[in-house]
């Protein structure tokens, strides 16, 4: 018996023995640095994966290099492992490491050569950059911000660098609100028509980046005066499986949303898509304004008051899907689909009173309203695209027809009515259904040629349709009447817009050049079915160059100048002659006989980052002579707002983005913007009979910040805020305001589940939005007091798994892609810092 232990306290020990002899403890520093293998350069910041050889999908230690590409770590295990050095824009480096005894390893310079396509490439880091600047854009990561699994698009915009959203959900870019909206690299009707209420329902999960285009080039349309906004949703690059989310949400207004989203890839064939409902209330809103009218004469209304309040409510839907076939290695189709679809119903209750010039009571009424909006959109594209086996060689052919319905009634009844009222305050319903419908057929072609050189080729033909019908009834002495249709009660306009361009681009080591030029022609047609008299035809024609030029100051900084021209064709609520007086005195029309707005741009930006800090500045000078703004006249105390190309603006904007990662649980984030803008009548202004010019000017600045902090245990807490001042146009300005936002997240099941809970304005409960206008013969001012303090709860849990795609794959088709394949890197491009934690 005691042989028997003795022999397996020996066998025990042996085991012990050969087990820690297997694994013996060491210490072996690991050092080494990252070199560019094209301009000997060394490769600041670069990425440095290990992992274990018989793990390969473990990550055992990640590191990044110092701003000379150094790097250094340590291992204390023996064993082989593989060693990948990683940097956006190059080929990754893949190398076998054996750790035995030895106590350092210089593994001397890791060369890593120029990739275009590393940016389309599935690449599994530690952590990755939010900000990216490339040589036309900046890029911020919306799928590496934590806050993303809980927020909508639009919270997620405030943190975008030159985008801002104010206190009443308004989006600007770069200071102005004349820009354009992409998704997926194509122009969505869908989104701009409505872009508020859109981005409200899409929830910031299915969403992989959010690109400011600031100089767009050739290739793209020469729409959006500020630039281009281009939301790229999450794409499905798989070898097969699925993964879902579902989230839901509720406030204490008696909002609430539900949606979900899945991708999948089942051997050739691959999906992504997503659905999402909401609801929403908005609690009563206090409004009251004033307007003194200069002209009035002694007996003439000349002071108006208006007192009152409106509640609102609404609710809407917002689905998308994605189809994707490899026919082959070469040939991949896309087919796309985009739905939107909302309604708002608004109730309102106004006394309204005028006085005359010695302020006696002129006439006064009650006016109780409610109106229903109905909007969305629909978007649907067929997409093919064809490699070859020369490198990034590429060619694409789509078409995309777009619906977007904009219909609208409302019922205003006149009651209480004492003295002599105007003709247009009378018990009413009017409706107007109008709707936009468009083609678009493009093909689109880029090859390199040389080392360094790219060019890019294209054509695009669009037919947009637009028309509206109204119609008016009311209550006369005798019931109800049916006001016979006007000239401008139905409305019929289309255009047919051609354009072609050519690009060309290069890097010459610190270098990289990029220029185009674009052709656009428009021919419009717009037809009155019950006044032939007034239809009209026009066509025009423009050249719209584009040039970006940057230099690499140093590996973590660099420096771009561009200078584009842009226009901006008006929209069928600017177009669209209705006369729209569901307001008695306060009527609006459009002016079909609008032109498109010609906008040229200089602009310059810096960009410098590290592993800690990421800094991009932007200063821009934009000018348009032929601007289109609001022009205000009154007549009897009824004011009439129509619009016409009358302004010359010019604008000098300064923009900033800072992103701090002080500690690896704590980030510090800011998004600023200022600058001076000036705006007067132009010189050949169809003005009203008798008035002199106008101009407007003043400073207006923003600053949006924030900080979020990990705690223990998958706890995370966010603090955000905002100071707005008023914005400036031609005959208005706009409020000042502040806002602020705290929230407290929790991940659960290795965060697959994440419930967070928010309060928005929690230490302010009513705002005051004042907005002054000043024509030429009136001066107005309306103050709109709304209630800002919400909380809300947000619930998103994901499941299922995705096979990873290592090697290299086709990318889904997105006209960015396409035509800036070989550019999107390696040309002064420099990603930011500050890292999801």
């Amino acid at each position: 018996m005691k042989i028997r232990i003795f022999l397996l306290v020996v066998l025990i020990l042996g085991v012990s023995i050969a087990k820690a002899q297997h694994s013996v403890p060491v210490s072996v520093q690991v050092k080494g640095q990252v070199i560019d293998s094209l301009t000997s350069e060394t490769i600041p910041f670069a990425t440095i994966k290990v992992m274990d050889s018989n793990k390969p999908s473990v990550l055992a230690k990640a590191v990044a290099a110092d701003e000379n590409g150094n790097f250094s770590f340590s291992l204390n295990k023996q064993g082989n492992y593989i060693l990948q050095a990683e940097y956006i824009g190059k080929k990754t480096l893949v190398q076998n490491l054996e750790i035995g005894t030895t106590k350092t390893i210089d593994l001397g310079k890791l060369l890593l050569a120029d990739d275009s396509k590393a940016l389309s490439e599935v690449v599994i880091t530690a952590q990755k950059p939010l900000v990216k600047v490339d040589l036309d854009k900046i890029t911020y990561s919306m799928e590496d911000d934590p806050e993303s699994k809980t927020n909508n698009v639009l919270d997620m915009l405030r943190k975008v660098p030159m985008v801002t959203v104010d206190g009443e959900d308004k989006i600007q870019l770069k200071g102005s609100s004349n820009y354009k909206i992409y998704l997926n690299g194509k122009p969505s009707n869908m989104i701009s028509s409505n872009p508020t209420d859109v981005l409200k329902s899409m929830p910031a999960n299915t969403i992989k980046d959010i690109e400011v285009i600031t100089d767009p080039g050739a290739k793209y349309d020469a729409e959006g005066v500020a630039g281009i906004i281009n939301i790229i949703t999450q794409k499905n690059t798989s070898m097969g499986g699925y993964t879902a989310t579902i989230n839901s949400r509720v406030d204490n207004r008696g909002g609430f949303g539900l949606g979900g989203y899945l991708s999948m890839k089942v051997g050739k064939i691959g999906f992504t898509g997503n659905y999402n409902y909401y609801k929403w209330r908005m609690p009563q809103a206090d409004y009251k304004s004033y307007t003194e009218f200069f002209d009035a004469g002694m007996d003439d209304g000349k002071y108006f008051t208006q007192n009152g309040a409106s509640k609102s409510n609404g609710n809407g839907q917002y689905g998308s899907g994605e189809l994707s076939y490899e026919i082959d290695t070469l040939n991949l189709i896309n087919i796309g689909y985009n739905r939107y679809e909302g309604s708002s119903r608004t109730r309102s209750d106004w006394f309204n009173q005028m006085l005359d010039s010695r302020r006696d009571l002129l006439y006064n009424y009650r006016q109780q309203g409610k109106s229903k909006n109905v909007y969305g959109g629909t978007d649907v594209n067929a997409d093919y695209q064809r490699t070859f086996k020369k490198k990034d060689q590429l060619l694409t052919a789509s078409y995309r027809f777009s619906y977007s319905p904009s219909d609208s009634n409302a019922d205003v009844e006149i009651k209480d009515g004492e003295g002599e009222l105007p003709a247009t305050a009378v018990t009413n319903s009017q409706y107007t259904d109008a709707d936009m419908k468009e083609h678009t057929f493009q093909t689109d072609f880029v090859t390199p040629f040389g080392k360094v050189h790219n060019v890019e080729a294209g054509v695009k033909y669009i037919i947009r349709l637009n028309q509206s019908n109204s119609g008016y009834d009311f209550l006369g002495a005798s019931g109800w009447e049916t006001l016979p249709k006007g000239s401008s009660s139905e409305f019929e306009h289309r255009q047919d817009i051609l354009a072609a361009y050519g690009g060309y681009s290069a890097k010459f080591k610190k270098w990289g050049i990029k220029t185009g030029l674009r052709y656009e022609a428009t021919w419009l047609n717009a037809e009155f079915p019950l006044s032939a008299e007034q239809n009209f035809k026009t066509d025009y024609s423009n050249l719209v160059p584009s040039a970006t030029v940057t230099y690499q100051l140093k590996p973590a900084q660099n420096i771009r100048l561009g200078y584009n021209m842009r226009i901006s064709r008006p929209g069928i609520g600017q177009l669209n002659p209705y006369v729209n007086s569901s307001n008695p005195n306060f009527i609006v029309v459009g002016n079909p006989e609008l032109d498109a707005v010609k906008t040229h741009s200089l602009n310059v930006n810096y960009g410098y980052f590290s592993r800690k800090l990421n800094l991009n500045m932007n200063m821009s000078y934009n000018f348009s002579n032929n601007g289109i703004e609001d022009i205000t006249t009154s007549e009897g105390g009824v004011n009439t707002t129509t619009y016409g190309n009358i302004g010359e603006r010019k604008n000098v904007q300064l923009s900033a983005y800072v992103n701090w990662s002080a500690t690896d649980k704590l980030r510090i984030y800011s998004n600023l913007s200022g600058g001076y803008v000036d705006i007067q009548t132009n010189k050949d202004a169809a003005l009203p009979q008798n008035k002199g010019s106008l101009s407007n000017n003043g400073f207006s600045g923003n600053m949006y910040a924030g900080v979020q902090y990990s705690l223990p245990k998958s706890f995370r807490i966010s603090a955000n805020g905002g100071v707005f001042s008023p914005y400036i146009s031609l005959e208005n300005k706009g409020s000042s305001f502040t806002f602020h936002t705290l929230s407290l997240s929790k991940g659960f099941l290795n965060d697959k589940l994440t419930i967070q809970a928010h309060a928005r304005n929690p230490f302010m409960g009513k705002r005051d939005f004042k907005n002054e206008r000043h024509a030429w013969n009136l001066y107005s001012e309306n103050t709109n007091t709304q209630r800002m303090r919400a909380f809300g709860i947000s619930i998103s849990f994901r499941f299922g798994e995705m096979k990873a795609q290592i090697k290299k794959t086709k990318r889904s088709i997105n006209n960015d892609d396409a035509m800036s394949s070989g550019q999107q890197s390696g040309q002064g491009g420099v990603q930011g810092g500050g890292q999801g934690q």
